[in-house]
């Protein structure tokens, strides 16, 4: 083992040294000496793609905006940077290449190319799939060393939490993919295997048949009958974990929600879609137990001041979302890169955030997990997970068959980020809808008041429209939210195939 780790750090030594020189070499041949190597990490971080912020750009190279300001100051004066300001706020600064920045980018990423693709020749499929696997795990390391952990990773992975007085024994968590994907069946079966499934108020009532006429009652009715539902699944069973749901605090109708989930029977209710600032409000006296979604510890620090402050109340358990989570996302587009980088770091600042807190469990989300990265999560300040698109891809969801085709096998989707009506993006498979929303504005056939803050127009699709067409089988129209990319986790398709197979994998 230790013969390994010497030849292992002679063979990085080496590359660490010969590798920059390489690319710095390269850049100045390619531009006959007018740019560095460090230039040439700014022109390919523009990238020839879509026109980023300042913001973006230093988020992505893991600098501050004064130091790259210096650096897009001599791409200008060089010719290769155009820069330019938003109409709409004239505090926010784009950049992008001209042709002869693209035209030096262009160079320098085939003789990248070319220089990977040379070093690959030798390895077989298999070979390279090791290896990027290993590098994956290289990465990892280095960016987890810049954050120390606060537990250690030896420690079992998932072990049994208490949220309030309810234990949970398994605290694998379901995430909400909207009415298609959430089912009473779904969310019962998480539960008898220990964890927390969800039932979902988005749109719930999509098949009841005065829905056209009266979709606020037809919502309620439905999300009523199938709490009730998949609470009734669960009797008699053991290793009981529970049923939960999820309400989108940015709906005008979540206090409804909310009232209509309690006299339903619901214990837990886990809210994001925004900072659910006025949520034991909206429980009332009710015990059920109050779990928001955050994207940072800034946002649990507000929480916990205005919860105590105003309703004497702290959080049951919080859930963390990071970048690669399904559906909805807590950040700007231009702030994903950074956030991914500093998921274990945000973990770390949330844990500490909430430690005078030890009976709130803290339940990380951050797309398909394998058991190594469960561990490490845990190790970093979780105490459980959430798994969306994994749950999807099981024998117990009850999803449309053209809709899960997509998800799968030869079918499967891009993944992408889309525009969302109300601002914050989305991660969805390509299909028709993200093309339209990102050719131009969708035009609603109706409006039902989904979402507070949407525009109603000139928005990229509607919400409960594409929610609905996805409940109903038309894969293309709906929104299919999924995970992001993730080099370590393995992707949901290579997950068991049953909710059953997956605690076992991962607890």
């Amino acid at each position: 083992m230790k013969s390994q780790a010497d030849k292992l750090g002679k063979v990085l030594s080496r590359l660490f040294h010969i590798i920059p020189p390489a690319l710095e070499e390269a850049a100045r041949r390619a531009s006959s000496g007018r740019v560095s190597g460090s230039e040439m990490h700014v022109l390919t971080e523009i990238g020839l793609g879509k026109i980023k912020t300042m913001t973006q750009v230093a988020a992505g190279l893991r600098i501050s905006v004064g130091a790259l300001t210096t650096a897009i100051d001599k791409l200008v004066k060089k010719g290769y940077v155009r820069r330019s300001r938003v109409d709409e706020d004239r505090r926010i600064v784009k950049v992008a290449l001209t042709d002869e920045g693209a035209e030096l980018v262009r160079a320098h990423v085939s003789f990248r190319e070319d220089m990977i693709e040379t070093a690959f020749k030798s390895l077989s499929a298999e070979q390279r799939e090791l290896l990027l696997l290993s590098l994956a795990d290289i990465d990892e390391y280095f960016r987890m060393k810049s954050v120390s952990p606060v537990r250690e990773e030896s420690e079992p992975p998932l072990r049994p939490i208490m949220i309030g007085d309810i234990e949970i024994p398994s605290p694998i968590f379901q995430g909400d993919m909207g009415a298609a994907f959430s089912s009473p069946s779904l969310a019962a079966a998480i539960a008898i295997c220990g964890g927390v499934g969800i039932v979902t108020a988005a749109q719930p009532g999509f098949a009841e048949p005065d829905y056209e006429r009266e979709p606020l009652a037809a919502n309620l009715r439905a999300f009523k009958r199938n709490i009730s539902d998949a609470r009734a699944r669960t009797r008699g069973q053991n290793s009981i974990g529970d049923v939960a749901v999820n309400v989108l605090y940015a709906s005008p109708e979540c206090g409804l929600m909310v009232k209509t989930a309690i006299e339903a029977g619901a214990r837990i209710i886990i809210a994001g879609m925004g900072i659910p600032t006025s949520l034991p409000g909206m429980a009332g006296e009710s015990d059920v137990k109050l779990v928001p979604i955050v994207s940072s510890a800034r946002a649990v620090a507000l929480l916990r001041r205005g919860w105590a402050k105003k309703y004497n109340r702290a959080p049951d358990a919080v859930i963390f979302e990071g970048p690669l989570k399904c559906g909805f996302l807590g950040f700007k587009e231009e702030k994903l890169d950074g956030a991914a980088a500093d998921f274990y770091r945000s973990l770390v600042e949330i844990r500490r955030e909430l430690a005078d807190l030890p009976n709130c469990p803290l339940i990380a989300a951050n797309g398909a997990m394998s058991r190594a990265d469960v561990k490490r999560a845990i190790a970093y300040g979780a105490d459980g997970i959430q798994l969306d698109e994994a749950f999807a891809l099981t024998r117990e969801c009850t999803a449309p068959s053209s809709v899960l085709a997509l998800y799968s096998g030869a079918q499967r989707r891009e993944a992408l980020i889309m525009k969302s009506p109300v601002g914050m993006p989305a991660r969805a498979l390509k299909n028709a809808l993200t093309d339209r929303a990102a050719r131009g504005t969708a035009d609603p056939s109706r409006c039902i008041n989904c979402m507070t803050g949407c525009p109603k127009k000139d928005i990229p699709f509607c919400l409960a429209e594409a929610l609905n067409a996805t409940s109903r089988g038309d894969a293309e129209n709906g929104i299919l939210f999924c995970d992001g990319e993730s080099d370590r986790a393995a992707p949901p398709t290579q997950m068991p195939d049953t909710v059953a197979g997956i605690f076992k994998a991962l607890c």
